[in-house]
């Protein structure tokens, strides 16, 4: 009899232990818990940062800088920008990825580093899909095919006519191996039964001081880049690669217009934060951030201003968005095939 009240002495106190573990347990997930919702009410309490995967100074810079000062005012906090270029925004996006899900670090994202990085290399150092929670559009965009003021084309179709008949091969500007700039001119030579030289560049700023300097000929970027040397009469447009012209270049036609008309080639730039950012935080964000960018003063002088195009696409569509663009990237890529390995 008393071992079997020893027994039952030991069962109770075991019984206790794992109550009193489970209460310890359930009190530390309520105290997680209303920690993430205080953290939330309270967004934001600190500097925001804005990382752009590019060059200071560049297309994506004329967006996130204004942008970083509106939010500023909007939110009573203070917003910053810190460039991080390098390797077609993995660099970037690897920084963000791996930062704390608290809203206090941005991605300025694009294609670029959300839909073409993925389909153009073989591994990453981060999952667009997985590391990452969509926040608002900015801003979508339609490349430019422009050429340096003393090449001799002023049309498509005069130098696809130079490209065929010339002995050696004219050359191109891009970006970077498998950029965007890249894709777009090697689909395109492919319509126009064509081959150029692709001279790959760390960025835009060079790649455009070369072209108006003579040492390429082609180039395709979004308008914000050349559009100073166009005003200048240093660099003369050919055609735009979206469904409709550019309020900057009125006179440039799109490629439909002129006789080609399944070509397009078009980007964005949007805000992502990391994966598991409370959920209270991502729409503080994307309502302000949204609110910004369809407001006429940001758009007259942000984004017209720089050639950009108002975004269509919603905070609420913006997830399907983004994996809509992951697939047509990774189509595209694959239809290329060793067009890309030059």
């Amino acid at each position: 009899m008393k071992n079997v009240t020893q027994k039952m002495t030991r069962f109770t106190n075991i019984c206790k232990a794992i109550g009193i573990g489970l209460v310890c347990i359930s009190t530390l997930g309520i105290s997680y818990a209303q920690s993430e919702v205080n953290s939330s009410a309270s967004f934001p309490n600190r500097v925001i940062k804005i990382i752009v995967p590019f060059n200071a100074g560049g297309p994506a810079d004329a967006l996130a800088r204004p942008l970083a000062e509106s939010l500023s005012k909007k939110l009573n906090t203070s917003v910053i920008v810190e460039n991080k270029p390098g390797a077609n925004a993995a660099i970037a996006s690897q920084y963000v990825a791996k930062s704390p899900a608290d809203g206090y670090t941005l991605l300025f994202a694009s294609d670029a580093g959300m839909s073409l990085s993925p389909a153009t290399q073989k591994s990453l150092p981060y999952d667009p899909a997985k590391d990452f929670v969509g926040v608002t559009m900015v801003a979508q965009l339609s490349q430019l095919l422009f050429v340096g003021a003393n090449f001799p084309a002023k049309t498509v179709q005069e130098l696809q006519a130079i490209a065929s008949a010339s002995p050696n091969p004219i050359s191109y500007a891009s970006i970077g191996v498998g950029s965007q700039t890249h894709i777009a001119v090697e689909s395109l030579s492919k319509i126009l039964n064509i081959k150029m030289t692709h001279v790959p560049y760390t960025g835009a700023t060079l790649a455009l001081t070369d072209l108006v300097g003579g040492n390429v000929q082609v180039m395709m970027s979004t308008v914000a880049g050349p559009l100073p040397f166009i005003k200048s009469g240093k660099i003369r447009p050919l055609a735009m690669a979206g469904p409709e012209r550019n309020k900057s270049l009125p006179q440039v036609p799109t490629f439909a217009e002129i006789g080609i008309p399944n070509y397009e080639s078009r980007g964005w730039f949007g805000i992502v934060a990391p994966a598991k950012t409370p959920p209270a935080v991502v729409q503080t964000l994307s309502k302000s951030i949204w609110e910004i960018s369809q407001s006429e003063e940001y758009i007259n002088k942000v984004i017209e201003f720089n050639g950009f195009e108002v975004a269509k696409v919603t905070p609420q569509e913006f997830a399907n968005f983004l994996a809509k663009d992951r697939l047509k990237w990774k189509t595209l890529v694959s239809q290329m095939g060793d067009a890309l390995n030059n």
